[in-house]
Order: C-alpha cells, then sequence, then structure tokens
C-alpha cells in the first residue's frame, strides 16, 4: 500500500486515524515516517525554509545572543526575556539580581552564591494568563493570580544575564552542491546554577526527525535546583556523565555552519544555555504569532494540538527534548508545505 497524499493540516489527523494511528495499530515511529513520505528533498526544503529565517533585528529583540567584539562573549538584549521587563526603573548593584521565579531582589557572593538561606523562594511554576482585560488563576494550582507560591525552593534563581563569557560562534563553510547547508531542529533542558542558566540535556534532530545529538551534559558550576519538573533530570542522572558544555560546542561548531538552520520554540534560551551565536534560527514562537503580539509566544504545546493534532510534554516525567525538537521540525513542515 502507497500512502503518497498531501499529509498537511487536517488531512493529515484523517488519513494517520484511517491507518489505525489512533487505536494503536501502528507505531509513533511509522506514523511519522508516512508524514514524511511526501517531504521536499534537502536543497528546495532548505530554501523553502529561509523564509522563516529570524532578522538580526528579530533576534535582538528576542534575546537571541549576538556577536560581542570580544570573541568569546555575546551581546543580549534581555528587556523582554528577564523580569527586568516588569520592573525598568529598577537598578541593580553589582552583587544584586532578580529572582526568575518570584522577582525577590536577592544577593549573591563572589562566587554566585545566594548569601540568605532564611529567604526561600515562593512561586508559581505554572503560568497565569491574560485574557479580555483579567488574568486567569494559575494552572498549577487554581489559585488566583495575586496569590503566594504555591511552591517553595530553597534557592532564588536567576538566570544570571551578566554572564556573557564562554561563547562560541558558527563559521562559514564551503556551499554544498544542492545548497543545502542542513536543516535541524534543536531543543535543550536546563538547570540553574550559581552562574545562571545552564544545559543539561541537549537534542539534536534531521529534517527526517533522526537524532544526530542526544546527550546529558554535566554543569560548570554548583547547581541551585535541577529543575526536574520540567527537565525530568536529577542530580543521580548525571553522577557518571563526563559530557561538558565545551565537548557539545566542539560537536556543534564541526557539524554546523553558520548558514545551517537550527529550528525550535524560544530557541534563544537553549542558545544561551549552549554559549552558541548562531545566524540562521527559525523561531516557532515567531513564526506561529500569539495573538497579542510580541513579546507574547504561544506555548509549543498549543501550537503541537492546533497544527499538529497532537499532544506533546504529557503529565509527568518532565520535557522529552526529543519529543519537543521533532515537534519543532514537523511544525516548519507543516508551514512548508502548507504555504
Amino acid at each position: 500500500m502507497t500512502f503518497y497524499v498531501d499529509l498537511v493540516g487536517a488531512r493529515c489527523s484523517i488519513m494517520l486515524n484511517y491507518m489505525g494511528a489512533g487505536n494503536g495499530l501502528i507505531s509513533p515511529k511509522l506514523i511519522s515516517k508516512v508524514f514524511y513520505l511526501t517531504k521536499m528533498d534537502g536543497g528546495a526544503l532548505y530554501r523553502s525554509l529561509k523564509y522563516y529565517v529570524l532578522t538580526q533585528q528579530q533576534q535582538e529583540f528576542n534575546g537571541y545572543p549576538r556577536p560581542h567584539y570580544d570573541k568569546d562573549r555575546a551581546v543580549i538584549n534581555s528587556k523582554n526575556i528577564t523580569q527586568v521587563k516588569s520592573m525598568p526603573g529598577l537598578k541593580l548593584a553589582p552583587d544584586e539580581r532578580i529572582c526568575d521565579r518570584c522577582t525577590t531582589v536577592f544577593r549573591v557572593d563572589c562566587k554566585g552564591m545566594p548569601i540568605r538561606r532564611d529567604d526561600p523562594c515562593s512561586y508559581h511554576w505554572g503560568r497565569s494568563y491574560q485574557r479580555r482585560g483579567h488574568k486567569t488563576p494559575y494552572t498549577c494550582c487554581s489559585r488566583e493570580s495575586n496569590s503566594i507560591g504555591c511552591t517553595v525552593n530553597q534557592w532564588h534563581i536567576s538566570e544570571n544575564l551578566d554572564n556573557l563569557k564562554g561563547f562560541v560562534r558558527t563559521t562559514d563553510k564551503p556551499q554544498p552542491a544542492d545548497g543545502n547547508y542542513g536543516v535541524y531542529a534543536l531543543d535543550c533542558e536546563m538547570c540553574y546554577t550559581t552562574e545562571g542558566g545552564e544545559v543539561l540535556h541537549v537534542t539534536v534532530v534531521s529534517s527526517e526527525c533522526e537524532k544526530v545529538l542526544d546527550t546529558l551534559v554535566k554543569p560548570t558550576n554548583p547547581v541551585l535546583d535541577y529543575n526536574t519538573r520540567f527537565s525530568g533530570i536529577s542530580e543521580q542522572d548525571l553522577r557518571c556523565v563526563t559530557t561538558t558544555l565545551r565537548d557539545v560546542q566542539d560537536i556543534l561548531l564541526d557539524k554546523f555552519s553558520n548558514k545551517t538552520i537550527l529550528i525550535g520554540h524560544s530557541l534563544d534560551g537553549d542558545l544561551r544555555a549552549l554559549r552558541l551565536i548562531h545566524d540562521t534560527v527559525i523561531d516557532t514562537g515567531v513564526v506561529f504569532p500569539h495573538s497579542q503580539g510580541p513579546p507574547f509566544k504561544r506555548a509549543l504545546k498549543t501550537l503541537c494540538q492546533v497544527y499538529l493534532s497532537r499532544n506533546i510534554q504529557k503529565e509527568g516525567g518532565g520535557h522529552s527534548c526529543a519529543e519537543d525538537a521533532i515537534a519543532c521540525m514537523e511544525l516548519m513542515m507543516w508551514k512548508a508545505k502548507s504555504c
């Protein structure tokens, strides 16, 4: 039986249900293969997706790391991506940071460790949304938007965008014969350390949704919070891990040129955690805009429900880097074929 059909939009769901996807008659891997029977060849796909690559201005607006005159540093416009956006007039001392969760201003010592141990962070891990002039209850506990946090953590945490050292940048490489520099999707899980956000797990998938990199990463600095609820990773999971951020950077620099298309959802956070400056990126949070406009972005889970008729990031066990990266790739495949 041959399935050379246009598997986009609602027709994708109809065909997959006809094939038995809804009752477990075929595996998710086979579904993925069938979905890509109609995929473009590499060169055509690359040219089609170039239309959605963020401009330099879009990268700067969304907080992507951009080159600094010092080779190993980056410049990041943080006004739309940190708690500073809600307190624009606040001036911080050199030893002060704003907690990314509860917005408390806290002090750190010379090694980045919070000084006060009797000042825990009380926060909501879910979201409260702005709807028709009012805020909805938090998704984590159903409490009102002005309620005290439902979760307590020992430490205040901050991504610390003042720490912009250790960045590397993808470089120019010879043009392939078909003009296809490669199309990949990338997703990371991060933890919070004394020096800010650091990558714990990174997955890269090809345009065929096959993994080309999937590894845990040993944090460089002392960890304040493994963010296990979302990362699915605990201290025990990393006990035997020896792969460092530098190892991952070397792999990515070897694999990608500066013209390779990298796809992700709010990919700016992943690139900051990877300490990677890259010029050719597609952000599904920008391609599929929020109804209220930037800097708001729709959740990846929502995009998959709306455009792919699929549920991801189900409760329990944390997010899957591979699942999120594949979702981003399939969203852009859908976009490329539906236009």
